[in-house]
């Protein structure tokens, strides 16, 4: 039975859910925005390459070093992608348990009104079968009285004779 607390503490998950994946959208934005600047870095450090014949270590060093971010940068986006992936898979999970445990209060709510219209129904039929009752017990004791002044009756002819 899914009660207001579990309810309540189940969309409050899906709150802090959300908010990660808000903030995995801004920190792929701000991965975006570095891989841009590193492949400018990256493009004018060929074309200084090829505008003078002789590479020194430091351009070797240079290249090797954007290189290396580069690649940092695009496991950083992957995990980034996989995470906000599993998040969203998360919340789709959360959303939908609270669907059903909504689902499973209505139920009950419903099952508890159909209950008590039951109630009320076999209430009322009670009363009918006492009223019934009532009214044979009145008929047969009017009989009674009727049977019970008849004889009088009869006996009071018998001694008037």
């Amino acid at each position: 039975m899914a009660d207001k607390k579990e309810i309540i503490k189940s969309l409050n998950e899906n709150k802090t859910e959300v908010e990660i994946a808000e903030e995995l959208g801004d920190l792929k934005s701000q991965l975006n925005s570095m891989q841009s600047t590193l492949d400018q870095f990256k493009s004018s450090q060929s074309a200084s390459y090829q505008g003078g014949k002789n590479k020194s270590m430091e351009s070797q060093q240079a290249q090797q070093i954007s290189n290396q971010l580069i690649q940092q940068m695009s496991n950083i986006r992957n995990q980034a992608q996989q995470q906000e992936q599993q998040t969203q898979q998360k919340l789709q999970q959360s959303i939908q348990q609270a669907m059903n445990e909504l689902s499973q209060v209505s139920q009950q709510v419903q099952t508890s009104q159909v209950l008590g219209q039951m109630n009320q129904f076999i209430d009322q039929a009670q009363q009918q079968l006492n009223q019934i009752g009532q009214q044979g017990q009145q008929g047969q004791q009017a009989q009674q009285a009727q049977q019970g002044g008849q004889q009088a009756q009869t006996q009071q002819q018998g001694q008037q004779k």
